[in-house]
């Protein structure tokens, strides 16, 4: 075989299979979109070829079995039957199927189906490439063309992909026990992550200039306490184990503050402008050891710290809206004091980024502190999706949590332990309007180059740490919030001084912010808008990631039961226009208005506030046609009268 391949011979040489013991196609439109947005940005820079990874392989008679990379194969494909179908481009690459997964019908039969363009069968609807299909497309109408990549064509985004990315092959010998093998190779992986040689790189540069080693591995023990992204980084701290004993570096580190945080419960606050971290900090004394048992030994007493904190604490599985190469930019800039429009997200510039060269070991230190002051911050005070059901909240939920500490025995009497809980709140007012806008645009800027919103956030948390735990802080960060909602609508969707119609249409790219906000204004409005729209539930409204827009009057109606096409100016107009689920699209289909509501009305209630608001609209005028013109235009008026009062 050939190394490394085009995308071209890849998807059109040799047959490949994905295991059975291999897990389903599990990349979501986050993976999806940020694999597209690599190869716009290599288009955009000129690079002539652009390499995407390594697909390790093991030959079995006439195919190859994928050991590791089909997500990033299945996702190619996908790309590429995604442009072939809805967009025709001059030349089709994709020739044949040669991707089929073991002892998986469905996947099979829903490839083929994509690959004929077939209208959505029950058999092929609803599963893991039918949803990633769905998101493909969504992801290809927002990025190809967009501000950022202009001048790029679709057409030039399918050759480019097909004649210049180019895919590794890493073909294994044919006596492995591959089962084996996957499991080792997905267990420990590799190679080292882009931080992990950051990280190595910036303890050797404090070992080279003289400082004390327990401080090297102080300074490693944060990093690893932080990189464990999805866990808060309090846990990798020792603390005291009774309320009467001395404190520990918990308590030290965390600035555990003698004020109540629930009279009378023997509960305090964790501060958060943290001093003195390295001296409040506790590792193995050693006089002399090796820069790699440095690494090593502070991730285990990281580790045996979390062991022995988390048994009695309270916090759930949950994932974070970043990763931690991406936070690593933040603490960067943060530390450099870089200005919000200035910084960059690429984390394949992420190491060329840090210039580990040009830094000393002042500069290391106080980025150590940084990093652990921002984290213990993001774990607080910035939102989370919840990965499960528990008594607290609900699988797929976004939350706040606050850390503090309470002193507690089950039993009437015997000494208080000390253990470290999490409020349900992190703010004693506006937690609810903090977490709605962050979440807004957590599901707005979905990939991680586009999170210069949590960068401005976290900047404006960060400078305020002295305020952090005051009563009304909520109110100031509501407003900084809003202030920002407010300035990115007027960079996309306003002209020089009001709310820009023509940039809310479909036919001008209305992008996929203006929706979400409106949605937010919306329930801001709730109280109001409950007196004209009694059965919608506005209270219970939450964001989630919708990003396919859809036309609530269809682009092509069936004509065979008599629905005949609606202008343009109406088609397209934002009044016309909603926000659903990528999966929803294909299902929505061509149905008229109404025929939705009846074959989906149980879906309904979860849509976004916009949408729920036209559903409630059609019933209300029998219709939704060119004969409502008029009142799909007041409605269209009235909503774009809220969102114009919130920005201006």
């Amino acid at each position: 075989m050939n190394n490394p391949l085009s995308i071209f011979d890849l998807l059109n040489d040799n047959s490949y299979s994905v295991p059975l013991y291999q897990r389903n196609f599990a990349w979501t439109d986050v993976e999806i979109t940020q694999l597209i947005i690599d190869v716009l940005d290599s288009i955009k820079e000129g690079r002539s070829e652009y390499f995407i990874g390594t697909l390790v392989v093991s030959k079995d008679g006439d195919e190859y079995s994928i050991i590791d990379g089909q997500q990033r194969f299945t996702s190619i494909l996908l790309i590429a039957l995604a442009i072939q179908n809805e967009y025709a481009p001059s030349t089709e690459f994709v020739k044949k199927i040669n991707l089929c997964f073991s002892a998986r019908k469905r996947s099979n039969d829903t490839l083929k189906s994509l690959f004929l363009n077939e209208s959505i069968t029950e058999e092929t609807s609803g599963n893991e490439l039918r949803r990633g299909y769905n998101e493909t497309v969504s992801a290809l109408k927002e990025h190809i063309g967009s501000n950022d990549y202009r001048n790029i064509s679709i057409e030039t985004f399918y050759r480019y992909l097909f004649r210049n990315v180019k895919i590794f092959i890493s073909e294994m010998p044919e006596n492995l026990d591959v089962k084996l093998y996957f499991e080792r190779f997905n267990s420990r992986g590799e190679q080292l992550e882009y931080h992990e040689i950051i990280k190595a790189e910036l303890m050797q540069r404090l070992v080279a200039e003289g400082v004390a080693f327990a401080k090297v591995q102080k300074f490693a023990k944060i990093w690893d306490a932080c990189s464990e992204f999805e866990t808060p980084c309090i846990q990798f701290f020792n603390k005291k184990t009774k309320g009467s004993d001395a404190d520990k570096e918990r308590e030290k580190v965390f600035n555990c503050e003698w004020s109540e945080y629930e009279p009378g419960k023997n509960s305090w606050r964790y501060g958060y402008n943290l001093k003195n971290i390295y001296s409040n900090m506790v590792v193995n004394k050693e006089n002399k050891k090796s820069l790699i048992s440095a690494i090593d030994e502070t991730s285990m007493n990281g580790a045996d710290a979390d062991v022995q904190s988390t048994g009695n604490e309270n916090s759930n599985k949950y994932r974070c809206i970043v990763n931690f190469n991406t936070f690593l930019y933040y603490v960067l800039y943060l530390t450099d004091h870089v200005e919000e429009d200035s910084i960059h997200l690429d984390d394949k510039k992420l190491k060329s980024a840090f210039k580990v060269s040009s830094r000393d070991s002042r500069w290391i230190l106080r980025f150590g502190e940084n990093l652990l002051k921002a984290k213990f911050i993001f774990d607080n005070l910035i939102i989370r999706n919840s990965l499960e059901t528990t008594n607290r909240r609900k699988e797929g939920e976004w939350f706040l949590q606050k850390s503090y500490r309470e002193d507690k025995n089950e039993k009437a009497r015997g000494h208080l332990y000390v253990q470290t809980r999490f409020d349900k709140n992190s703010f004693s007012t506006n937690n609810h309007e903090i977490l709605m806008l962050q979440s807004m645009f957590a599901v707005t800027f979905t990939a991680y180059k586009d999170t210069k919103w949590l960068y401005s956030t976290l900047k404006f948390l960060f400078e305020h740490t002295d305020e952090l735990n005051e009563a009304d802080f909520g109110k100031k960060f509501v407003a900084f919030l809003e202030s920002m909602s407010k300035k990115f609508a007027k960079e996309r969707i306003c002209n020089d001084s009001e709310l820009d119609a023509h940039s809310l249409r479909y036919d001008h790219f209305v992008p996929v912010y203006a929706f979400n906000l409106t949605d937010y204004v919306l329930w801001k409005n709730r109280e109001k808008l409950k007196l004209d729209y009694t059965t919608i539930k506005f209270d219970d409204f939450h964001f989630t990631y919708r990003r396919s827009i859809e036309h609530w009057y269809p682009q092509n109606p069936n004509v065979t039961e008599g629905k005949s096409k609606m202008s343009d100016d109406l088609l397209h107009c934002f009044g016309n226009l909603c926000l659903i689920v990528a999966s929803q699209n294909s299902s929505f289909g061509n149905l008229d208005p109404l025929a939705k509501l009846e074959n989906w009305r149980n879906i309904f209630s979860t849509q976004s506030l916009k949408l729920q608001m036209m559903a409630v609209s059609s019933k209300k005028f029998g219709v939704w046609n060119e004969t409502k013109r008029n009142e799909i235009l007041e409605m269209e008026n009235d909503m774009l009268q809220l969102m114009s009062e919130y920005i201006y």
